[in-house]
């Protein structure tokens, strides 16, 4: 069967690349604000954890499984630091399920059959889309927790602000 577009792969992987890249960027920069005015921390780590594995495996390098491998052993590690081995009853530890899903498309074996990979890959979304809204969800629990407060100030105002 002839392609419609010759150039139809490259475009759906250039278009595949931004909207991992977008996603990414909304949870760090998320993350980067809820830390500002007193949120939690973890999601700032694991972003930055997210955006280097994304990076590595975007990347064609010899050593990528090993830095994948890291960054989930980094993750679980400042997981199980933060919630002292409760962690998979948080609702942080959603933050596992990309890096984990990274870790997998490092590896030969689903990277070789187009099938996995497209799993792999629509999941990988998925699983960004339920961190986001995570994030979401936290920083506006965190507002309406500093409304709460009735000081007559803006919720903005609290933190580092």
């Amino acid at each position: 069967m002839k392609q419609i577009l010759p150039f139809s792969h490259t475009l759906y992987a250039k278009l595949y690349s931004l909207v991992l890249f977008v996603l990414l960027a909304y949870c760090l920069f998320n993350a980067i604000y809820s830390v500002i005015i007193g949120g939690k921390s973890v999601y700032l780590f694991s972003g930055l954890i997210l955006i280097f594995q994304t990076i590595i495996v975007l990347k064609a390098t010899a050593k990528k499984k090993i830095y994948n491998h890291i960054g989930l052993i980094g993750l679980i590690l400042s997981l199980v630091y933060l919630n002292h081995w409760a962690f998979l009853f948080q609702h942080e530890s959603i933050a596992i399920l990309p890096s984990v899903i990274l870790t997998l498309l490092s590896l030969d074996y689903f990277s070789q059959q187009h099938s996995r990979l497209n799993l792999l890959k629509a999941t990988l979304v998925f699983g960004l889309f339920i961190l986001a809204y995570t994030q979401y969800h936290d920083l506006n629990t965190l507002q309406n927790y500093y409304d709460s407060l009735h000081t007559g100030e803006t919720w903005q105002q609290y933190g580092a602000l």
